[in-house]
């Protein structure tokens, strides 16, 4: 008797345990995909049934390498039997640019069954073209136009800057690094989703901290070099970044040289007085109109170039450490150099003939030196956020205008760096 009770609390527990089994997979799965849909962004669609009313079906998706982890709503029709869809549209506030790997897996709930699919990573690309690539050590170029010794140039320009910025400021890159290469930047304007004002044309643009976008228009070695090193700068120092006069200053210096527009601009306000102060270029904003945007430029290069033949490279690269340890703008300067912003314009001012400010400008706002924007997309945040949506915070910087280069004689010329 006794053996025939073991044998049936045996059974008893097979049983509760295929029934387990059972209800766990009640939640079937039946179509589950992502699709790019350029220019306009990604969708998203799965369709599934189970044993009683589904009451929850949510996307967890992250764009790589810069988002967080977002939780979306999706539109679903159906109750034992669902059909859901969500759109993650591109946008000025939520770019998505070609390139990017979207992680991403569905969370379904029938009752208290939950049911979570595999994660998969969906590409969004740029379907207008037939891409190729070229790839030398962590670096990759694509391109559709042109030839591959083209790539080539371009890709050794990207190397170069990574080698020599990064020994300048003591950073190496180790992670994979992508160059998109436009064969115009009218082909490019739609993968940045650019909304620059009539008569300004954008060249390179850094959106996400591993990319950079440039476009065949002109000196696209140079434009190469200036958008690699904004990458170079990010992992240095990290989101909280730099003043723009450095970052951008930087980014020139990297260049062969200034282009004209830039050079041409500092050499006439240095004649005319007419100086940007160095408070004021801390911050984006004084770039922001066309007929400032090549002084921005040109004077963020010349106060670089000042900073590295008076100083030396080892006291550069001792201020990007300062500012990588949160030092703001002031504290860096005075601990490396023994100066603030004010003290710093005047040695600069010194050194090309002009007399030092007469009213030094009032500290500037470390935290307004960029343009934050919240990225938003219908659905939640993850659990461990408060709520709405995020896939990180874009900054978006306008720099430089050049206004004669070979084939866009009175345009101006951005280049910008976002990064979420």
């Amino acid at each position: 008797m006794r053996s025939f009770a073991v044998l049936l609390a045996g059974l008893a527990l097979l049983l509760a345990s295929v029934a387990g089994v059972a209800g766990q997979d009640s939640i079937v799965v039946r179509e589950n995909q992502g699709r790019s849909e350029f220019p306009d962004g990604i969708v998203f669609t799965i369709d599934a049934t189970a044993d009683t009313a589904i009451d929850d079906v949510r996307l967890v998706y992250q764009v790589a390498p810069d988002g967080v982890r977002t939780s979306a709503v999706p539109d679903c029709t159906g109750t034992t039997v669902v059909s859901c869809t969500f759109e993650l549209t591109a946008s000025r506030r939520n770019v998505i640019i070609p390139g990017a790997e979207v992680e991403y897996f569905w969370e379904l709930r029938a009752g208290d069954e939950r049911h979570e699919t595999a994660v998969q990573v969906l590409m969004y690309e740029d379907s207008r073209f037939d891409w190729m690539q070229v790839t030398e050590g962590n670096m990759t170029v694509w391109w559709y136009r042109g030839n591959e010794d083209e790539a080539r140039a371009v890709l050794e320009a990207g190397r170069e800057a990574l080698a020599e910025v990064g020994a300048l400021i003591g950073t190496t890159i180790e992670f994979p690094v992508k160059i998109r290469y436009y064969g115009s930047a009218s082909d490019m304007q739609a993968a940045i989703i650019a909304d620059n004002d009539e008569g300004v044309v954008t060249l390179g643009e850094v959106v996400y901290s591993d990319t950079a976008m440039v476009s065949a228009d002109s000196s696209p070695l140079d434009i190469t070099r200036h958008e690699i090193t904004h990458i170079v700068v990010r992992e240095a120092v990290g989101r909280r970044g730099v003043p723009d006069w450095l970052n951008e200053g930087l980014a020139v210096f990297a260049q062969s040289g200034p282009l004209a527009g830039q050079s041409r601009a500092v050499e006439a306000a240095i004649e005319s007085g007419d100086i940007l102060s160095v408070r004021s270029l801390s911050s984006s904003s004084s770039g922001a109109t066309s007929d400032r945007v090549s002084l921005f430029y040109g004077q963020s290069w010349a106060l670089v170039t000042f900073l590295i033949e008076t100083y030396g490279e080892e006291q550069f690269a001792e201020l990007f450490r300062a500012f990588g340890e949160g030092a703001n703008d002031d504290e860096a300067l005075e601990q490396v150099y023994g100066f603030d912003q004010d003290g710093f314009e005047n040695a600069w001012r010194a050194s090309v003939g002009l007399e030092p400010r007469a009213t030094p400008e009032p500290p500037s706002d470390p935290e307004a030196r960029v343009e934050e924007t919240q990225v938003a997309q219908d659905g939640e945040r993850a659990s461990g956020d408060d709520g709405g949506t995020s896939v990180g915070v874009i900054v978006t910087i306008a720099v430089l205008t050049v206004l004669v280069l070979a084939g866009l004689a009175g345009l101006g010329v951005v280049l910008a760096r976002r990064f979420g």
